[in-house]
């Protein structure tokens, strides 16, 4: 427990000294299964997982912390009471020593081991002890995110039938979400057995749906509803009379039962960090034969998009303190500085206003790849991040983008780079 009050003092110094809101740098750690028997690992294609260095390379950026991962798929594919945690006690030590506050994330794109899923029944209680499996290896770890973007990961899954277990329906969507969001309650109890004074960190997809067709305004409206779903739902906001119960009860088949027990045992986010990009914001339109088109706004109207006032209006509805916890974009080195800076300015905006801004962070410090297929196609697609893509042997090579993010660790804004964005021209990627 010593270890654990170093920490969370040292947390509570920094946010007195800086005038400004942390700055975080993470690794882009998906591992999802795509269906039943293939899986996308980030941390092995990217080469993170192999090279222990990438610890120092993070340190050396000087931030605050970093979203790092202690994957439930990855750390105990058995059994989730008996986790292998040699990979993560040598990094989370590492990052320790170079006093890098690791906000550990449990699942991040997944669905569990291949002994559940996310319409699994059971999948509350068995991800629950696995949390409280590495709560009590790690009791020092103060933050903790135990499922990564909960209705994204349920969208893609259950509702269009990217991710295992590929379906296509209200039903399992809506049995997807209750299962994820009773599992974060179930975990952060698990974890609080352990670690007391534990923070739910969750993080979430913002967006926001506009209809250019009059026969897509009810659906915009849902979609917009629906973005707070995950929150509301650990928030015990999600009973009769919310926007979204009659849906989730009546469509999606979820017994009352189910809600009620998600609702009494509300434990709403200490922090919420909102990942926005490029193409989070959306219009639904349809075509001459009525087909639903469903497209990024960016694409319509290049130079528009900003997530200053999505985050005004979530913090009006939410009243949680918030930040954007993945700062990314697919482009070349300035533009990632550019898109990295006008983000920071959206923050440093609203704090100035007197929203509780709390954390900006840069995202995919290693890289990613095949994101521009949603990972469903192994075809070696590329993105640099903070840091140049690299093979596991290699070293990464720092890019703008670490400068940038050096200078806002030390609480310096960097220098906007002059070329504008190609979501601020064309609104297509080069």
């Amino acid at each position: 427990m010593a270890r654990h009050a170093s920490v969370a003092c040292r947390r509570v110094a920094d946010e007195r000294s800086l005038p400004n809101f942390e700055i975080w740098a993470s690794p882009e750690p998906t591992v999802a299964r795509i269906d039943a028997t293939n899986v996308r690992d980030e941390l092995a294609e990217t080469g993170h997982e192999r090279r222990a260095s990438d610890i120092a390379l993070l340190g050396m950026l000087g931030v605050a912390g970093t979203r790092y991962p202690v994957l439930w798929e990855k750390t105990a594919p058995e059994d989730p009471a008996k986790p292998d945690t040699a990979w993560a006690r040598a990094r989370l030590d590492a990052l320790e020593q170079r006093s890098l506050e690791p906000i550990v994330t449990l699942i991040h794109h997944g669905s569990g081991p291949a002994h559940t899923s996310l319409t699994d029944p059971d999948f509350p209680e068995k991800f629950a002890s696995y949390a409280g499996a590495i709560a009590a290896a790690f009791p020092w770890i103060l933050r903790w995110t135990p499922i990564n973007e909960p209705l994204t990961t349920a969208r893609f899954s259950a509702l269009y039938g990217l991710w295992y277990p590929n379906r296509r329906d209200d039903s399992a969507f809506g049995h997807a979400i209750a299962h994820e969001a009773l599992g974060m309650l179930l975990a952060m109890e698990a974890i609080r057995r352990s670690v007391p004074d534990a923070h739910f960190v969750l993080t979430e997809d913002l967006q926001s749906f506009t209809p250019l067709h009059p026969s897509r305004t009810a659906d915009a409206r849902h979609q917009d509803e629906r973005m707070y779903l995950s929150i509301e739902l650990v928030m015990g906001r999600v009973v009769p009379g919310h926007a979204l119960y009659r849906y989730l009860h009546e469509t999606c088949n979820l017994s009352s039962a189910l809600l009620a027990r998600i609702a009494e045992r509300a434990t709403p986010p200490e922090l919420i960090g909102w990942n926005y990009y490029p193409n989070s914001e959306r219009v639904l339109d349809s075509d001459a034969d009525g087909t639903p088109l469903d497209r990024p706004r960016v694409v319509y109207e290049p130079g528009s998009i900003s997530p200053r006032p999505l985050l005004a209006a979530a913090h009006e509805r939410l009243n949680i303190p918030f930040g954007i916890s993945e700062v990314h974009v697919n482009a070349g080195e300035d533009a990632r500085v550019r898109w990295l800076v006008q983000r920071y300015d959206d923050l440093t905006a609203l704090e100035e206003e007197g929203y509780p801004v709390r954390m900006l962070g840069a995202w995919a410090a290693f890289g990613s790849i095949d994101w521009d297929s949603l990972l469903t196609r192994r075809e070696g697609y590329r993105e640099d991040g903070i840091f140049a893509f690299a093979q596991a042997g290699e070293r990464p090579r720092p890019t703008a983008v670490a400068d940038a993010v050096r200078a806002l660790a030390r609480d310096e804004r960097p220098a906007l780079p002059e070329e504008a964005g190609w979501w601020e021209t064309t609104g297509t990627p080069r």
